[in-house]
């Protein structure tokens, strides 16, 4: 590796980092994205499982996942095509 290295002045090393770096970064930035979307997904999923165990009916389980987000009343607990929560 640091044969490698060695062929480069400092100048295109720093240009040989820029871009691995400036390339690296989305890639990085992408796959967090899908890890962190994957995580949420299975949190709320057993979240409704919990609330599912105590009782409480499909309304009311919609009714406190929604609850917060800015859609009006009636989009709520409304089936939405190609949703699979």
């Amino acid at each position: 590796m640091t044969e490698f290295l060695s062929k480069f002045n400092a100048g295109e090393l720093i240009a040989l980092i820029a871009v691995g770096g400036g390339l690296l970064i989305p890639i990085l930035c992408g796959v967090t994205a899908i890890i962190t979307d994957h995580f949420y997904k299975i949190r709320l999923l057993s979240f409704k499982q919990e609330l599912i165990n105590r009782g409480m009916t499909t309304e009311e389980i919609c009714a406190v996942v929604e609850a917060g987000k800015k859609r009006s009343r009636k989009e709520r607990c409304q089936p939405q095509a190609g949703a699979a929560d």
